[in-house]
């Protein structure tokens, strides 16, 4: 263990847990509980390992407590290593196998990490009826739960552009996250908080207009979230600091830093689930190289990203992936290009505001 990396409270509390439950099956439910965190951590071999066991021995006497945690956990472990699409299948039959069996507890902690996808893949109804679902379920001292629950909501409102009512959610996170010894969850906080810190930079670069954000405190959340990481011994989704580094400091102009982080983490970002994004950093590549004198990779980069947008993706990806082709198309005199690639990245921009309405409409400011 490097000298930095400090041990893991909750990992200790669940196995201070499972040497003093009173039943088998109540450690073994402990077990699957520290699978998911192992998983969440990056320690992929050692959460299988613990599944594998735990499968095999209720194969044979199915238990719908153990089943519901399982595929728990196999979705966590498949979100966790490669953003793997059937995890919300697995996290779904969690949710039903708890629901038909009035497993409260499990029902509302299947819910709060199917908010969590439903956020990251924008269904924003299902989002919103997941997070209050969980909230009204979990108990109060259900840590994990809540602050899943929460770190959502405040997404949602920080990605609507009000961060005003984000941070209040945001806080609910780190009294929860920090109650339940749970670093992976404070990681994720400073993670996505910077990131949408970054979106907001790299969308108002691209518009030349001037954002409410620091561009240097987006850098510096970046620094301190690869800090926290390293401390807390994190091994998941490693490519997500560098590349969101790499995102910050192009939005800062600092071309050869952005693309020396592209050069040595873009691939292993890919994948590592990061395949949607593929085309907007793809073309915020060629926009470096461009500006670092290397026109030829420049303009291969750029034939890959516009080969590569998703017309019916997520709007802020097609606003920075189309943002960035427009502006390598103008500074190689396509004016074609260029104006085809800006009306493009307008439209797509209209459909980010109208999600932000959206959202907000469906949130709402109550409390949930």
């Amino acid at each position: 263990m490097p000298d930095r990396m400090k041990p893991s409270r909750l990992l200790l509390r669940l196995e201070a847990e499972i040497a003093a439950a009173k039943t088998p099956l109540d450690a073994d439910c402990k077990r699957a509980e520290r699978a998911a965190y192992l998983a969440r951590l990056g320690r992929f071999d050692e959460a299988r390992g613990e599944v594998g066991a735990l499968q095999e021995r209720y194969g044979s006497f199915p238990n719908a407590l153990m089943s519901s945690w399982l595929n728990l956990v196999s979705g966590v472990i498949g979100h966790c290593s490669n953003m793997d699409p059937s995890a919300r299948d697995k996290m779904l039959r969690s949710y039903a196998l708890s629901s038909a069996a009035n497993l409260t507890d499990l029902r509302a902690r299947s819910a709060a990490w199917l908010a969590h996808l439903d956020y990251l893949s924008v269904r924003t109804r299902s989002m919103v009826r997941h997070a209050r679902e969980s909230l009204r379920l979990a108990a109060q001292d259900d840590h994990s739960t809540r602050s899943r629950a929460s770190l959502v909501l405040a997404q949602a409102y920080h990605l609507a552009g009000r961060l005003d009512l984000a941070l209040p959610w945001y806080q609910r996170v780190h009294v929860h996250a920090t109650a339940e010894g749970d670093d992976m969850t404070l990681s994720a906080r400073m993670h996505n908080m910077t990131s949408l810190r970054a979106q907001e930079l790299r969308i108002h670069s691209w518009l030349r207009e001037e954002s409410v954000q620091d561009p240097g405190y987006a850098l510096l959340g970046a620094e301190s979230t690869a800090s926290f990481d390293l401390v807390v011994g994190s091994k998941s989704l490693q490519s997500l600091v560098p590349i969101l580094r790499a995102q910050v400091h192009t939005a800062r102009g600092e071309f050869a830093s952005a693309l020396t982080l592209y050069e040595k983490h873009l691939g292993q970002a890919i994948l590592e689930g990061l395949g949607r994004l593929q085309s907007d950093l793809l073309a915020d590549r060629a926009w470096c190289r461009l500006q670092c004198g290397q026109e030829l990779d420049a303009l291969e980069d750029a034939r890959l990203a516009e080969s590569l947008i998703d017309p019916t993706g997520q709007f802020d990806d097609r606003i920075m992936a189309h943002g960035r082709l427009a502006q390598v198309s103008a500074a190689i005199r396509d004016t074609a290009g260029a104006d085809r690639h800006k009306g493009l990245a307008l439209d797509a921009l209209v459909g980010h505001r109208e999600l932000q309405r959206q959202i907000l409409e469906l949130l709402g400011g109550e409390e949930l």
